[in-house]
């Protein structure tokens, strides 16, 4: 069987192709932000803090001795950054009291406490508020 090539299928062939080549893009550059992504989650699991110990601390300086102990502790003295995206939470006050809990550990908790959620981007920790039940 002999295939006949029309100037239509042939324009639907490079449509197809000109369709799906802002896909593949798109798949490739994000594939180093989810490295980094894998990265900063690596380091909150494996920053051990040695201990926690706030009687209502306002988050804000919760979140400046979480950022120093993960300096501090990163074998590579960079840490993990936190970003607030609703500053009207930095002063809300924590007591949280825990010792040699990962980085991680500590930040849920203190997310927990704060009515915050956390998501894990390429540099940094981002903390919004929490998500309403149903939404």
């Amino acid at each position: 069987m002999k295939l006949k090539i029309t100037k239509y299928s042939a324009l639907i062939a490079i449509s197809c192709l000109a369709l799906s080549a802002p896909l593949l893009c798109a798949q490739t550059q994000s594939d180093p932000d989810e490295k980094a992504s894998m990265a900063t989650a690596e380091k909150l699991k494996t920053i051990i803090v040695p201990k926690v110990d706030f009687e209502q601390t306002p988050l804000k300086e919760a979140l400046t001795f979480l950022l120093e102990q993960s300096r501090l502790h990163d074998p590579e003295k960079k840490g993990v950054n936190f970003i607030v995206r609703d500053p009207s939470v930095l002063d809300k006050p924590i007591t949280l009291k825990l010792t040699n809990i990962s980085l991680m550990t500590a930040l849920q908790y203190a997310c927990s406490l704060s009515s915050l959620r956390y998501t894990i981007e390429k540099h940094c920790v981002v903390l919004k508020p929490a998500k309403a039940k149903g939404q």
